[in-house]
C-alpha cells in the first residue's frame, strides 16, 4: 500500500468517526481535521492529517496493527480525532484489524464529544 493509498484510508477512518459523532451530538462536523496523534515519536500538540501521516504511515509493507479513531471534540472549523496505535509490533496489512475495509483503522466512540460551539454559542 502506498502512503496516497494509506491518506485515503485515513481520511475514510476519519470522517467515518465524524458521522459517529454527528450522530451523537445531533449536529454536523467540520471535516477539516486536527489530529490528537498518540503513537511513537509524536508530540503532544494536536497536528495536521499529513503531519499524523508521517507518524502512522510505517512502509508499502509495515502497518500498526490496530489504530483507534475517535472525534474527541467538535470546533467550529475544525474537528479534533483522537488516535492511538496499538502496543502490538507492526505487521503486514493482512494482519491489521480490518484489511478488508479499513486496515489498522478501528472505529471507537468517545464517551464525551466536546462541542465548542455549544459551550460558546
Amino acid at each position: 500500500m502506498t502512503k496516497d493509498e494509506f491518506r485515503r484510508l485515513f481520511l475514510q477512518a476519519l470522517n467515518v468517526a465524524a458521522d459517529h459523532a454527528e450522530a451523537r451530538l445531533e449536529r454536523p462536523l467540520s471535516r477539516s481535521f486536527l489530529i490528537e496523534l498518540h503513537a511513537p515519536g509524536a508530540s503532544e500538540e494536536a497536528v495536521g492529517v499529513d503531519r499524523a501521516l508521517t507518524t502512522l504511515y510505517l512502509g508499502k509493507d509495515r502497518f500498526y496493527r490496530i489504530i483507534d479513531v475517535a472525534i474527541r471534540r467538535r470546533l467550529p472549523a475544525k474537528s479534533v480525532a483522537f488516535v492511538r496505535v496499538s502496543g502490538h509490533p507492526p505487521a503486514p496489512f493482512s494482519q491489521t484489524w480490518d484489511p478488508s475495509h479499513l486496515g489498522p483503522f478501528k472505529q471507537i466512540v468517545a464517551e464525551n464529544i466536546e462541542d465548542q460551539d455549544a459551550l460558546t454559542g
